[in-house]
């Protein structure tokens, strides 16, 4: 089964939201947290760890795993794991990917207003209520 990984990254109190370039295939224009495919050979946080600094500039640390589920992918309708992580910035700066058009650090207040899936709204508010 293949498997994603979607990292909560938290900074000051803060989690960053990414906005999909309009040219993605799959919900395109959508607020969401930086997430991707687990490749070949690579751990799950390996792959968090990549994903940030290859989607945001960002060097994280893995604070905690906070969700499992399983989902069936659009694009190929194949079931898929996918792992939510608890990531903290360690350095860098947040720069724009192709994949995402637009970034913004988000309190627990205004997470309700992106129209996020409960599960990600719930470790979201898991991070931030810590």
């Amino acid at each position: 089964m293949p498997s994603v990984v979607s990292l909560v990254i938290e900074r000051d109190g803060a989690v960053l939201l990414a906005r999909r370039s309009l040219a993605k295939d799959h919900a395109p224009g959508q607020w969401e947290t930086i997430s991707g495919r687990v490749e070949s050979g690579e751990t799950p946080e390996e792959a968090a760890r990549r994903e940030a600094l290859e989607e945001t500039g960002l060097d994280v640390e893995i604070v905690r795993q906070l969700d499992t589920f399983t989902f069936r992918r659009a694009q190929d309708n194949e079931d898929t794991l996918g792992i939510t992580f608890h990531c903290r910035v360690k350095g860098g700066q947040v720069r724009l990917s192709p994949e995402h058009q637009e970034f913004l650090w988000a309190t627990l207040d205004g997470v309700r207003a992106f129209g996020l899936p409960e599960g990600l709204v719930r470790c979201i508010t898991a991070v931030l209520k810590e």
